[in-house]
């Protein structure tokens, strides 16, 4: 079953289950607008399961990174002058 929660009432949980949690309103907040997870926009209000808030407390979901250094080549570097 999966737990939908608003940000304040995420905030809530988090804070309940451990009083020196860094899953504050603003956090989760920063964390959905950012993108590091997901979530669903309903009105003027944001929708978040627990499920992902846990993820992204175990690391396994948040921004892309990338996977090996061959990204490297695709990104401009300094100019040189030959």
């Amino acid at each position: 079953m999966v737990r939908t929660r608003t940000i304040r009432e995420a905030a809530a949980y988090f804070q309940e289950s451990d009083p020196q949690t860094c899953l504050t309103e603003t956090a989760i907040r920063t964390l959905l607008r950012t993108g590091a997870v997901p979530s669903a926009r309903v009105g003027r209000k944001y929708l978040v399961t627990i499920e992902a808030l846990e993820a992204y407390q175990k690391g396994s979901v948040g921004p892309e990174k990338p996977k090996s250094e061959a990204y490297k080549k695709d990104l401009p570097g300094k100019w040189q002058i030959k």
